[in-house]
């Protein structure tokens, strides 16, 4: 088995960085601001930094020894943590063994919940997957360009048909507009926008009906209620929150916005529900617990009961994850039904994904010959979703020759339903010889000579297909 060191990890993360298209504008300040408010919407590559160790055979994955800042002695689940009944043994009784967690391919898992969709619409604009309508539809922007997204669509999975549900205009004469987070609510769908680019505190709100039609601009805000994170949609009125805390609501037909009193430091979760941590993850709310959850619809609280020792807790109206030590945790939110996770470590989500379901990233994949003996293996998942209620872990993304790969998971304000990638796109690493004085150096040290070798990963193929996970499609008990 191949180590993954530092080396390693740093070319992953210049490949990455390299084949990220830049937005349109020229203050850095202004990109790297936009890139932190889009980290997550954007389809991730899952790098060699990833903290699973996974083994196939057979045609499930086995997570197995688990090193969740690089470093440590891991622990994972047994066979008995797979029932949630079921208590976690305790890794020092599996007598010199190494505790493994069966991710069994997605396909075989939630079979009904895995389609696939055509990369593009009809025009050549690229498909971004937002999240699951329901069962079999998808709600998907059509993109003339990098994340600018210009149209609605749905796509039937059962049909396998789009329909164009509505035109994404920007508002007249504002310049460098891009559609940030998109909203699915009874009703209506909501989305807000902003000029990324620029200094501007600014941004605005749009509403379509969510049986399709022609959207229109609900109202603009500047200043510290421009600092959107994320949106909710009601029959009569679109909400925020702010990256400070606090949540504003603005009728639908339109008007000034409104501060929600006794919301100070709350941030959205997913309509009706606010929580006490920020939303994203930057800054010093990522290992802050989250200790309640409050209904904007009825004003009432929920306490969150978190384990002494634990980090990172997130959680949704039924369903908690976060961390504690070495391993994940998962729980509902009084503190019932608790278990370790220890085989899944790595979160790629902190809160739960439609409400319920864990994603984990997976890294350092070895098979097994005939003989039973670990080998390399590139075909293995990226990721894993764990689901709490039967205790089920799948294998999602798939996983180039050369290592690494892409995923991405659905770009709705509030959690997604969606987990997506193009199967047929590869990472490869490119190499060449040049003059060791093309290669940048401190001023202070005496001028390089020589040759040195200079690699660089780029991304090939793709673009006709993705495969997309909903989990809507999964049954509330299976």
């Amino acid at each position: 088995m191949r180590d993954r060191n530092e080396e390693d990890l740093v070319r992953a993360l210049r490949g990455a960085a390299d084949d990220a298209p830049e937005p349109v504008g020229d203050l850095p300040t202004a990109i790297t601001e936009r890139r932190r408010r889009r980290s997550h919407r954007r389809a991730r590559s899952v790098l060699a930094a990833a903290a699973v160790l996974v083994v196939i055979g057979g045609g499930t994955a086995v997570a197995r020894d688990v090193f969740p800042s690089g470093g440590g002695e891991g622990v994972s689940i047994t066979g008995a943590a797979a029932d949630p009944s079921s208590p976690v043994a305790d890794p020092s009784e599996a007598a010199g063994k190494t505790p493994e967690v069966s991710v069994d391919p997605v396909a075989e898992v939630w079979p009904k919940a895995v389609s696939t969709i055509p990369a593009k619409a009809a025009d050549g604009w690229k498909y971004r997957p937002i999240t699951g309508l329901s069962a079999t539809e998808l709600l998907l922007t059509a993109e003339s360009s990098f994340e600018k997204a210009g149209r609605l669509e749905v796509y039937d999975t059962a049909a396998r048909k789009s329909t164009v549900l509505a035109e994404m205009p920007g508002p007249p004469g504002v310049k460098g507009y891009f559609v940030q987070g998109v909203e699915v609510g009874a009703d209506s769908i909501a989305w807000w926008g902003e000029t990324p680019n620029n200094r501007d505190e600014w941004a605005d709100f749009w509403v379509v009906p969510r049986t399709g039609g022609t959207a229109r601009q609900v109202g603009e805000v500047t200043g510290a209620q421009a600092h959107v994170e994320r949106i909710g949609v009601t029959a009569d009125f679109v909400f925020w929150s702010v990256r400070a805390g606090g949540v504003y609501r603005m009728p639908l037909t339109g008007g000034s916005p409104e501060y929600i009193t006794g919301t100070d430091g709350l941030h959205l979760l997913s309509w009706p529900w606010a929580f006490d941590v920020a939303n994203g993850r930057e800054g010093e709310d990522w290992d802050r617990n989250q200790t309640k959850l409050f209904n904007l619809e009825t004003g009432q609280t929920t306490a969150v009961n978190a384990p002494d020792g634990a980090r990172g807790l997130r959680c949704g109206p039924a369903w908690c994850f976060g961390a504690s030590g070495d391993e994940s945790i998962v729980q509902r939110t009084d503190g019932s039904d608790r278990r370790t996770l220890p085989g899944l470590s790595n979160m790629m989500e902190h809160t739960p994904l439609a409400g319920r379901f864990a994603f984990f990233s997976l890294s350092g994949v070895t098979g097994r010959d005939a003989a039973g003996e670990e080998i390399e293996d590139a075909h293995a998942p990226l990721a894993a979703v764990y689901d709490p209620v039967t205790g089920r872990t799948a294998g999602v993304g798939k996983r180039n020759p050369s290592g690494g790969g892409g995923i991405g998971t659905g770009t709705s304000s509030s959690p997604t339903s969606i987990i997506y990638w193009d199967e047929d796109r590869r990472q490869v690493e490119e190499c060449k010889v040049e003059d060791v004085s093309s290669v940048p150096a401190s001023p202070r040290d005496p001028a390089p000579t020589g040759k040195t070798r200079v690699c660089s990963t780029t991304e090939k193929g793709g673009g006709k297909e993705l495969t997309v996970v909903n989990l809507l499609a999964v049954p509330p008990t299976e």
